[in-house]
């Protein structure tokens, strides 16, 4: 099994390699649901869950809830965090979490608290770091930006063909010249040239690194993305 440090490392470029899909808005508001305190951004829980499990395995962590308080507006939780190392666990440390009550729902409120806790004591081995050192509040925005596109710019419509023309192929083949004539062809993945950088874009790409790789593809520490110089 690989050094700690090296699954820690791995486990974070999981959660990068997701991107926007991966982050969450995280707001505490009051009773008329009005905004409290600063807006962060965090990694929605499943994600990290998923990806501990798939790296360190879901029977080498475990937590154990020490302290559970039930207050008028949230719920608080107090974990501490285990992990198995070499056959033995190791406790990292606890950490509170927390969730505000909505419409009376005390056990989702505790639920959520356990989760917030539990990502808290993850931070302590530098799992989902990104989070808490503010690196993602431009990709969530940057993200949006993207999917909140006018219809015309995002998803153009096709024109109607007249009838005379319907039978020629929707679009000429590609050129040699064209960069999007060598890229490769990758289930739910694709392409986009910005300004002559051609970036990869999809699902879960960090599972298809290695025919990204083999595509000339280079993650791209800064840009959280798969990216290479356009031919």
């Amino acid at each position: 099994m690989a050094p700690l440090q090296e699954q820690i490392q791995s486990i974070n470029e999981r959660l990068r390699a997701y991107g926007i899909e991966a982050i969450q808005e995280i707001k505490m508001t009051d009773k008329s649901g009005n905004v409290i305190g600063q807006i962060k951004y965090g990694f929605r829980p499943q994600y990290v869950f998923d990806s501990v499990n798939e790296v360190l395995g879901p029977e080498n962590w475990r937590y154990e809830l020490t302290k559970e308080e039930i207050f008028e507006s949230q719920a608080v939780a107090e974990v501490r965090l285990y992990v198995k190392i070499d056959g033995d666990w190791l406790c990292k440390g606890s950490h509170k979490g927390q969730m505000q009550i909505v419409k009376g729902n005390v056990g989702d409120a505790q639920k959520g608290a356990i989760t917030d806790a539990i990502q808290k004591c993850m931070s302590l081995l530098s799992i989902g770091s990104d989070a808490y050192k503010g690196l993602l509040k431009n990709v969530y925005l940057q993200g949006t930006k993207r999917t909140q596109l006018p219809a015309t710019q995002s998803n153009p419509q096709p024109k109607t063909k007249p009838a005379s023309i319907t039978n020629q192929p929707a679009e000429p083949p590609a050129s040699p010249s064209d960069p999007s004539a060598t890229l490769p062809k990758i289930a739910g993945v694709s392409f986009e040239n910005r300004q002559g950088v051609i970036i990869a874009i999809g699902d879960h790409l960090f599972d298809k690194k290695e025919l990204l790789k083999a595509a000339g593809f280079q993650w791209d520490k800064a840009g959280k993305t798969w990216m290479k110089q356009a031919a």
